[in-house]
């Protein structure tokens, strides 16, 4: 089963009957921008960066699951334990994303939307006849991911230390990096190892999940519109980057 039709499934047994047929009654013309990317590419930042250039409104899935969490009256980590073994927790969430894509809410001039998996969702919402969708992906090294979230944890100090020591190759996984971060003089630095490792399970974990319940895998490129490379850039030069790709691509707000 292609994961078109895993969606549709999903939504049909999770939400109802209807639940497809009231997705295409809501599609309009509205301008979407759904973006995803590795852990740490400052996907949000850009998200709200796009919204607030082309006046348009921003949409996090994040927000969504913890909309979720409030209206079961448990709390985020409850929420995501039980992750494991409620599928309809997920559809929940992704077939609000869809709504959210249709445009039906939106009053301003596009929607730009961030998380895991909006850019499937997006594509799924193509097969519907949603047009005007551009799927954008944002991706970094370990290595980068690593010296972002060494800024992000132990601060500006921690991130330069780790960019001038640790060694500017292709780290094939998780291990031989800790090795490297070991190495660093910054306080912490075994528990900021460990934090990150458990950030990258967790997303390791999603994706095996989607895979199971959608069959698509949202690390996949071949889902998206544009594929952009953050390695050692700052947020203003990728936003940059990204208008220029949305140009290319010949992507409208109007």
């Amino acid at each position: 089963m292609d994961y078109i039709s895993g969606i549709a499934s999903a939504f049909k047994t999770y939400i109802g009957e209807g639940a497809i047929g009231e997705l295409q009654d809501n599609i309009t013309d509205k301008p979407m921008i759904l973006i995803a990317g590795d852990q740490l590419t400052g996907k949000s930042t850009q998200a709200k960066s796009l919204a607030e250039f082309f006046k348009g409104s921003f949409h996090s899935v994040g927000s969504l699951f913890r909309e979720a969490a409030r209206n079961r009256g448990i709390t985020v980590a409850e929420q995501a334990r039980l992750l494991l073994v409620e599928r309809g927790i997920d559809v929940e969430i992704d077939y609000k994303t869809c709504q959210v894509i249709t445009g039906a809410e939106i009053t301003t001039n596009l929607g730009v939307v961030e998380g895991r998996q909006p850019a499937y969702m997006g594509s799924f919402m193509v097969s519907l006849g949603k047009k005007n969708i551009i799927r954008l992906y944002l991706r970094c090294s370990i290595r980068e991911q690593a010296l972002r979230f060494l800024r992000r944890e132990a601060g500006e100090k921690a991130y330069l230390a780790g960019k001038s020591q640790i060694p500017e190759k292709d780290y094939k996984n998780l291990e031989s990096l800790n090795t490297e971060i070991e190495n660093l003089e910054i306080e912490g630095r075994e528990e900021i190892m460990t934090d990150f490792i458990e950030n990258q399970s967790r997303d390791e974990d999603d994706r095996v999940r989607y895979s199971k319940l959608y069959g698509f895998d949202y690390g996949n490129l071949k889902g998206y519109d544009i594929v952009l490379d953050t390695n050692n850039k700052e947020p203003d030069e990728v936003f940059q980057e990204i208008l220029e790709k949305l140009d290319d691509f010949g992507f409208r707000t109007n």
